[in-house]
C-alpha cells in the first residue's frame, strides 16, 4: 500500500494541526437570502418565500463577507505607571545625591543646575545653554552621551519591572515594553519643559552670569522610550516565549549578538591596556585614561560600531577601512583593530549559521528582520554613545571663540551601513547551514 505523503497536502480536506477545513470552498460562508424582485416576471415582492403575482420561489444563496472581529486592547496600565513614576522618583533622590557631591568640585556654579537637569543629563538628553555676562555672551550646545552614566536609569527601570510588570506571554511583553517606554519618555519631556527655565548670579568673580537651559524634547521622548523598552522587553522576556513573536525573537538574538561582541571588545582593551596602554595614544583618549571603566566602557562602544565597517571618530582620529590601510597608525593598533573586525564577522556568521537552525520552518525574511533589528540597536548605541559640545563662547573676556569637539559616529550613516553590512554576512551563515 502506498504510503501518504504527509508533505503535500493538497488533497486534505482538514489541517493536520487544527483540524480546520483546508479546501477553498465557500462552505461557512454561504446563506439562505430572499429577492426582492422576481427572476420571472421582475415584481417587486416586500417579504415572502414566493412570488406574489407568479408563485415562483424567491430563495437566493448569498455568500457573506465575514466580517473580522476586532479584540478590545486589553492592557493593564497600572503597573506601567508605577514603573515609570517610581523610577522617575528615584531618580530624583539619585539626582540629589549626585548634586551633593558636584557641589564640592563646582563650588558656586552648582546654583546654577538642579536636579532636574541632572535627571535629564543621566538620561543623555542634549542641552543649549545661552550665557550672558556684563562683558559677553555666547550658546553652547552639548550632548555627553557617556553610557556608564545611562546604565542608571537603565537598572532603575529593571529594578521596578521586576516588582511591578508581570507578563503572562509575548503579547503582554510587547503591550507593557511599549507603555513603559512611552510614559517613561513622556515623563522626561514633562521634565524638561518646566527645567527649561533661566538663572543668573550676580555677585559670582564680580560679573553676573546669566544661563538659559532648553532640551531637545523628541531626542528625550527617544531616549526614554527606548530605556523604558530595553529595560522591559530585557527583563521580561523568558525562554518559554520563544515562538509566540518572531519579531520579539529575532529581537533578543540581535541583542544577543551585540551584547557578546561589544563584551569581547571590552575584555580586548582592558587586557592591552594592562599590557601596553599606548593605543590609547594614537587614539588621542590618553587622557581619560585615569578611570580605565569608565574610558574603556565608551571606547567599547566606538570601536563596536567601527568593526560594523562604518566610520568612527575617536578623539583626533577618524576610523575608517582606508585608515587602517593607507593611516598613520602603529601596527599593532591596526592588528588590533583587523582583529575586532574578524571577530565580528565570526560573531555575525554564527549568528546566521543559527538563525537557520531556530527558524528553519518560517516563512519569513529572517536574515532580512534580524539586519533591521540589528542596525536599529548598533544606531541607538552610537546615538547612546555620542559625544559632542560645540558653540561660541568666551563669557570673561571680549572676544567670542568657536570650536566643535565630536566623538562616536552619524545615526543615519550607521544605520545604513550597519543594516546592509550585517545582511551580507548574517546571509553567509544562513547559507552555510544548508551544507551541514
Amino acid at each position: 500500500m502506498k504510503k501518504l505523503d504527509h508533505k503535500d497536502k493538497t488533497y486534505f480536506n482538514y489541517s493536520t494541526e487544527d483540524g480546520k477545513n483546508a479546501q477553498d470552498i465557500l462552505r461557512d460562508r454561504i446563506t439562505l437570502g430572499e429577492k426582492s424582485i422576481c427572476d420571472y416576471c421582475e415584481t417587486e415582492n416586500n417579504k415572502g418565500l414566493y412570488c406574489k403575482s407568479c408563485g415562483a420561489s424567491l430563495d437566493e444563496a448569498k455568500i457573506v463577507e465575514k466580517k473580522r472581529s476586532i479584540k478590545a486592547f486589553k492592557v493593564d496600565i497600572k503597573p506601567i505607571l508605577l514603573t515609570s513614576v517610581t523610577s522617575v522618583a528615584t531618580l530624583f533622590l539619585i539626582s540629589l545625591g549626585l548634586k551633593l557631591l558636584m557641589s564640592f568640585n563646582l563650588g558656586e556654579l552648582i546654583n546654577f543646575i538642579n536636579s532636574l537637569h541632572i535627571i535629564l543629563g543621566i538620561n543623555l538628553g542634549t542641552i543649549n545653554l545661552n550665557l550672558s555676562t556684563m562683558m559677553n555672551s555666547g550658546s553652547v550646545i552639548m550632548h555627553l552621551g557617556v553610557l556608564v552614566i545611562a546604565l542608571i536609569p537603565l537598572l532603575v527601570l529593571s529594578l521596578y519591572n521586576v516588582i511591578f510588570i508581570k507578563n503572562k506571554n509575548t503579547q503582554d511583553l510587547l503591550y507593557n515594553s511599549v507603555g513603559v517606554g512611552a510614559t517613561y519618555g513622556l515623563m522626561l519631556v514633562i521634565i524638561s519643559i518646566f527645567s527649561s527655565t533661566s538663572s543668573s548670579i550676580s555677585q559670582m568673580m564680580n560679573y553676573g552670569i546669566s544661563v538659559a537651559y532648553s532640551y531637545k524634547i523628541l531626542e528625550l521622548f527617544s531616549n526614554g522610550f527606548i530605556l523604558g523598552f530595553i529595560s522591559t522587553y530585557l527583563i521580561g522576556y523568558k525562554k518559554k516565549y520563544f515562538g509566540q513573536n518572531i519579531y520579539l525573537d529575532i529581537l533578543k538574538k540581535a541583542i544577543n549578538s551585540i551584547l557578546i561582541l561589544y563584551v569581547v571588545i571590552f575584555i580586548i582593551l582592558l587586557g592591552l591596556s594592562i599590557v601596553d596602554n599606548s593605543y590609547l595614544y594614537e587614539l588621542g583618549v590618553y587622557n581619560y585614561s585615569r578611570n580605565n571603566a569608565f574610558i574603556l566602557s565608551q571606547l567599547a562602544s566606538y570601536i563596536l560600531t567601527f568593526a560594523n565597517i562604518v566610520p568612527t571618530t575617536i578623539g583626533s582620529n577618524k576610523l575608517s577601512i582606508l585608515s587602517i590601510i593607507n593611516g598613520n597608525l602603529l601596527f599593532d593598533t591596526k592588528l588590533m583593530l583587523i582583529a575586532i573586525i574578524l571577530l565580528s564577522l565570526l560573531v555575525l556568521i554564527l549568528t546566521g549559521y543559527n538563525l537557520k537552525k531556530k527558524f528553519k520552518n518560517s516563512s519569513a525574511n529572517i536574515v532580512l528582520i534580524f539586519s533591521i533589528c540589528y542596525s536599529i540597536i548598533i544606531a541607538i548605541l552610537s546615538s547612546f554613545s555620542s559625544i559632542y559640545i560645540g558653540g561660541n563662547i568666551s563669557l570673561l573676556q571680549m572676544n567670542n571663540y568657536s570650536g566643535n569637539t565630536f566623538m562616536g559616529s552619524g545615526i543615519f550613516t550607521t544605520l545604513i551601513i550597519s543594516i546592509i553590512y550585517s545582511y551580507i554576512i548574517v546571509k553567509i551563515g544562513y547559507t552555510l547551514s544548508d551544507f551541514e
